[in-house]
């Protein structure tokens, strides 16, 4: 593993400039370095890279990370013709532009003799409106690191400041009136449904700490925190919140109220569908001025799309529309996975697999699973080293294999089975292996697999024939060249697909989402902390 590097990233304006810490090294290619660069910085729009050439000392555009080194510096340019929300243009010309549409007067807005005298017969007016509502609604963003608590309105941060000065003073807490509590709950609430429509109870708690740090009058001392008063508060306002977005007629509230419970199951809701893997777009709106009818068609002309050559942009762009319609159609209709590869199959490749993932959860995955993993091999390796008895001599088998190849995806694959030994868990039940000349009766054994990754071994050098994945007995996705690939494809496909990870291996599958990928690691289960608490000591 490459040492330690050190990167400045500036910004096109010059305004903000970063440090960056690259712990295992300058990437590969560009593209992961792209993707640490957004991820780390926690960049939303799409941007490029430009770095400082020594020859003729200007910023040039980043095509090779040959032409970095440690302490380089790099510009991120920002594309605003890729933004998610196109800006549009409303163009008036000066004879239609009068006060009709504000006064309901005829009489013309600016004087003739104003207008000849300070413009031409062509000159326009332009107006350039805010995004949307519904565009801006469509993507959620991931919960952030430090909870930012808003400005409230003029009135309530007034009366706040007032209070915190005598809290300073006197050190007396103030107590809200209904009205300003209110007001506070409203302008909390705003801000946490832009993140998520379900908060767990940590990110309650965050809000509430926030809330206290902000104003510390607002403090309370009967609560064991200071804040567990505002905690409950916030989740009977986030579910008051829940109510208003359901009669409006949100697909993600909406796919949880009793009108989606089984028939003759009495006044219990059935299939209650969540956010529960760190998911921040789980079910998002539709894009402006598209209907489920709509997004129907695009999926049909998707399938033409696909049998077209280097048609990559088109089918990406397509997949990318589609998103929220594709999303209803999982959570809400639960369909067979040999059925929905059918309606589509554009979604079974590494491409749109790793594009899935960022749209469902604003995280790369491919790039950062690798990344963390190999951060933390080393110290992984050197937990198994010390582990003994059973289970330590088959993590001491496991690993033996790597010694015997310079593949670097044999060496993360022997530590992805080491990670499922240690945590009491058998590798060999779901990471199952075939000879190429015994296919057919791998084929028997793979159409009665739930879930799985099957590799054809060839007879003669041992090298893998074909590695693929089988879900519902249905071989998704194959020729993944490696065990470790078919891990990280499977781990994008039971987010794309909205499944619980299998029985057999969900530690191990649980330990690469909270710890590796740092989704949602608040509360994990004791084998898994374990690990994690010896990982980072």
């Amino acid at each position: 593993m490459a040492g330690r590097a050190l990167l400045r990233i500036i910004f096109a304006d010059q305004s903000d400039s970063r440090k960056l810490t690259l712990d295992s090294g300058i990437p590969a290619t560009v593209e992961e370095l792209h993707t640490f660069v957004k991820t780390s910085l926690q960049l939303k729009e799409d941007f490029r890279l430009q770095y400082m050439d020594v020859d003729f000392n200007e910023f040039m555009n980043l095509t090779s990370v040959s032409e970095i080194q440690d302490k380089s510096t790099l510009k991120v340019i920002y594309s605003p013709i890729l933004s998610n929300i196109e800006p549009s243009i409303t163009l008036y010309t000066v004879d239609s532009f009068d006060k009709t549409s504000i006064t309901g007067s005829s009489e013309p807005l600016i004087p003739e003799s104003s207008i000849a005298s300070c413009c031409s017969d062509d000159m326009v007016y332009t107006s350039t409106p805010h995004p949307s509502p519904e565009a801006q609604a469509s993507q959620l963003l991931s919960w952030p690191t430090v909870f930012v608590v808003p400005k409230l309105t003029y009135e309530a941060e007034f009366e706040l400041h007032l209070k915190n000065a005598e809290f300073e003073t006197t050190g007396t807490y103030f107590q809200p009136g209904l009205k300003l509590k209110g007001v506070i709950l409203d302008g909390l609430a705003q801000e946490m449904i832009k993140f998520t429509k379900y908060p767990k109870d940590y990110q309650c708690e965050e809000v509430a700490a926030a809330l206290t740090r902000a104003h510390p009058c607002l403090g309370q001392l009967g609560s064991k925190t200071g804040f567990g008063g505002w905690k409950q508060s916030l989740k009977y306002k986030m579910q008051n919140y829940r109510t208003k977005l359901g009669r409006l007629g949100h697909p993600e509230i909406l796919v949880n109220s009793l009108k989606h419970k089984k028939t003759g199951q009495g006044k219990a809701a059935a299939n209650i569908k969540k956010p529960r893997k760190a998911e921040v777009n789980y079910i998002p709106l539709h894009p402006k001025g598209e209907t489920t009818e709509s997004l129907e068609n695009e999926r049909i002309a998707l399938l033409s799309e696909l049998k077209k050559r280097d048609n990559e942009v088109v089918i990406k762009a397509k997949m990318e529309k589609t998103f929220s319609h594709r999303r209803l159609e999982i959570v809400e209709q639960r369909p067979l996975i040999g059925d929905f590869k059918c309606r589509w199959p554009a979604l079974f490749q590494q491409s749109e697999v790793n594009a899935e993932f960022l749209r469902i959860t604003t995280s790369p995955l491919q790039s950062k699973f690798m990344w963390q993993l190999d951060h933390f091999s080393d110290k992984l390796l050197k937990i198994f080293k010390t582990k003994g008895g059973v289970k330590g001599h088959k993590i001491k088998e496991a690993l033996a294999i790597s010694d015997s190849f310079e593949n670097i995806h044999i060496k993360r694959g022997c530590i992805l089975r080491s990670i499922a030994i240690y945590l009491n868990e058998d590798p060999d039940s779901f990471f199952k292996e075939y000879q190429a000349s015994a296919s057919e009766d791998a084929k028997r054994d793979m159409a009665n697999t739930v879930m799985g990754i099957y590799t054809l071994q060839r007879d003669v050098d041992g090298q893998p024939e074909d590695v693929g994945i089988v879900i519902e007995g249905n071989i998704v996705m194959d020729n993944l060249g490696s065990v470790i690939v078919g891990f990280v494809m499977l781990l994008g496909l039971i987010y794309a697909l909205d499944l619980s990870f299998p029985d057999n291996l969900k530690h191990t599958f649980e330990f690469m989402q909270k710890v590796v990928m740092n989704l949602d690691g608040h509360k994990l289960n004791g084998k898994i902390e374990s690990l994690k608490i010896k990982l980072f000591d």
